[in-house]
């Protein structure tokens, strides 16, 4: 695999508290270097990647809700349209936890079905967490993302947590190409990367993905 063909199955990200305008803006210019799936940035910083990634391909990825998704489904929606209205191409929405661990399985069906509504036709990923999760439970909210919409289950936010290779296939095993798997947390050598595609995910995301890029064809 070339660098150029991971990068295109890749979603990089700096979605930081502390991330100043300089560092957003060579971050977005450092990525420009690569034919990356998608880059994200908080909503803050949403009018100024729409005006450096313009022409490059790269979609631009809206954080819903995240990392703990606990906003109600209006709060949500008007970040939706929020991220539209400033050039959002995806958006990455953290599922209603507490919903989910309390049973409320239609609250959170609904939660992702409105923000889907919003977005018409643009990528909506549900973002859920792997390692708090039982095997049945991510199978459970996989399907739940599936009925409302989503295109994408997102493994975890990426802040302090790590998604392992059973946890993909766990999923796709399940639904197969049902809905798509984006792994994030934990990837950050160029030989967890092979081994998520291995197990089947269709995207990856990684907020340090140059390392990464640039040891891949050395494998």
């Amino acid at each position: 695999m070339t660098k150029e063909e991971l990068a295109g199955i890749m979603d990089t990200a700096l979605v930081r508290t502390d991330a100043t305008e300089t560092e957003v803006r060579d971050f977005i210019e450092e990525s420009k270097r690569y034919p990356f799936a998608a880059l994200a940035v908080d909503l803050f910083y949403m009018p100024l990647a729409f005006e450096l990634l313009k022409g490059t391909g790269i979609a631009i990825v809206a954080p819903i809700s995240y990392p703990l998704g606990g906003m109600t489904t209006e709060a949500k929606v008007r970040q939706a349209q929020y991220a539209i209205e400033n050039g959002a191409d995806e958006m990455d929405m953290s599922i209603n936890f507490a919903a989910f661990w309390s049973g409320y399985y239609d609250a959170v069906r609904k939660d992702i079905e409105a923000v889907v509504k919003v977005a018409e036709g643009r990528i909506v990923k549900a973002v859920i967490y792997v390692p708090e999760m039982t095997d049945e439970e991510k199978v459970s909210v996989a399907r739940i993302a599936k009925e409302a919409g989503a295109s994408f289950i997102k493994t975890c936010c990426g802040f302090g947590c790590v998604t392992k290779t059973h946890d993909v296939r766990v999923i796709k095993e399940a639904l197969g190409d049902e809905i798509k798997v984006m792994v994030a947390g934990g990837v950050r050598t160029a030989e967890q990367a092979l081994a998520m595609i291995e197990a089947g995910v269709d995207r990856i995301s990684s907020s340090k993905p140059f390392d990464i890029l640039e040891r891949i064809e050395a494998l």
